[in-house]
């Protein structure tokens, strides 16, 4: 059974791209997909509709067995809270501290205000040396270790799916090795990942098919 299934799926043009006409994708326990696009804005576009974060011009998005309703952000939310998106257009509340933002999906499933970070984040807090900042908010942060809580609070929040773009850049250089080993230990669960990667030793490693992108028609091939 595929846990995540876009059927005659369009997707409007963003930037410099052609848009996404008609495909077909679904991804089902263990996928690892990489994308090669001859746009960058269209494998952008593809991250951005599989978070939905963008709006199909038609076609089905059916998650983990269940049609998505797009005509009120709020019926989304459910399924938002169950998608790891590491971009960077990804963003925290910018009001609440960092450890606040790592707290919410807690506070809000837990129903306290009175949880600290776990036990696995805070290790990951001190394993990307953030621990200092973790009571100041966002905007007080250097750009690149706000890029680290936010791949933090990600990759803690039990996701479904997996959606990478460029994580090499997104966390940094110095940063990639430990994150490709926590990635590595991610995948022991058969998490469905789609990336978005330049980084051709990390594509090799761990993509088990790849999406191609070629004047908005997209495909799928082994790797």
């Amino acid at each position: 059974m595929h846990l995540f299934e876009l059927s005659n799926y369009s997707l409007a043009p963003t930037g410099s791209g052609n848009g996404l006409d008609g495909f077909y994708l679904a991804l089902s326990k263990g996928d690892i997909y990489s994308i090669q696009a001859d746009l960058l804005d269209d494998a952008h576009n593809l991250l951005r509709g599989l978070a939905t974060l963008t709006h199909p011009i038609k076609g089905t998005y059916l998650f983990m067995g269940e049609k998505l309703d797009f005509s009120d952000y709020r019926k989304l939310l459910p399924c938002k809270k169950k998608i790891g998106y590491i971009a960077s257009d990804s963003a925290m509340i910018s009001n609440r501290t960092i450890r606040e933002n790592l707290l919410l999906k807690r506070n809000y499933f837990e129903n306290s205000l009175s949880i600290d970070l776990d036990a696995n984040t805070a290790n990951l807090c001190r394993l990307f040396n953030i621990e200092k900042e973790l009571d100041m908010r966002p905007a007080a942060l250097n750009p690149l270790d706000l890029r680290l809580a936010i791949t933090i609070r990600e990759l803690t929040k039990s996701p479904e799916i997996l959606l990478l773009n460029r994580p090499e850049d997104f966390v940094g250089q110095t940063n990639f090795d430990l994150f490709t080993d926590i990635f590595k230990d991610l995948l022991v669960s058969e998490l469905p990942v789609v990336l978005l990667s330049h980084h051709i030793a990390f594509i090799e490693q761990f993509s088990t098919k790849k999406i191609l992108i070629t004047d908005g028609d997209l495909t799928i091939v082994p790797v």
